[in-house]
């Protein structure tokens, strides 16, 4: 019996460890597709013009939403569809840790994830981007699990602006583009 034990308690062990550390790795996911809905929303319902320094609070929520990483990225775009043209162009965008800002051909790159639109229809896109790092590893030779030492998170939201009026910050400067829709 006690060679029985010997041979089946590391493995008891590892997958009690295991089974630990694949339940973080998923609510650590959940979490951040949850920030990352957070942010979209908070972004659709703003009515003031978007400053560095609400980017800056952006990440800071974002850091504290996700207790995942020191500083996680974003990138907010404001985009509209034109009909004649069969085309998006980027109204506004910008990031912190996520480079570059999307321009119009940028964007283009990424059509075929973006959800339709109608004529003139204006939507936003989030992106987050968190690093999850696994509390502790199994090392031991037959149950070494790498993929779960750092993985990263990516959100792709997108979303309506709610207010009739949202208003970007173009430049460092006070001007402003602010555009009335529909929706």
């Amino acid at each position: 019996m006690s060679v029985e034990l010997l041979f089946v308690v590391p493995i008891l062990f590892w997958t009690l460890m295991s089974t630990f550390v694949f339940f973080d790795a998923y609510r650590a996911e959940a979490i951040s597709t949850r920030a990352g809905l957070t942010i979209a929303d908070m972004y659709s319902r703003e009515t003031d013009p978007i400053t560095p320094a609400y980017l800056n609070g952006t990440r800071q929520l974002l850091r504290s939403l996700t207790e995942a990483e020191a500083d996680p990225d974003f990138r907010v775009t404001a985009y509209q569809y034109f009909e004649t043209d069969d085309e998006y162009r980027v109204i506004w965008s910008r990031n912190r840790g996520m480079t570059p800002n999307y321009n119009d051909a940028r964007f283009a790159n990424i059509r075929n994830r973006v959800p339709d639109l109608s004529d003139g229809e204006v939507a936003i896109l989030v992106e987050t981007r968190t690093q999850y790092t696994a509390p502790f590893t199994s090392a031991i030779a037959p149950f070494d699990v790498d993929s779960l030492r750092e993985i990263e998170f990516n959100t792709f939201v997108f979303i309506s602006p709610r207010p009739i009026q949202v208003c970007w910050q173009q430049t460092s400067t006070s001007d402003q583009l602010c555009d009335r829709f529909s929706g």
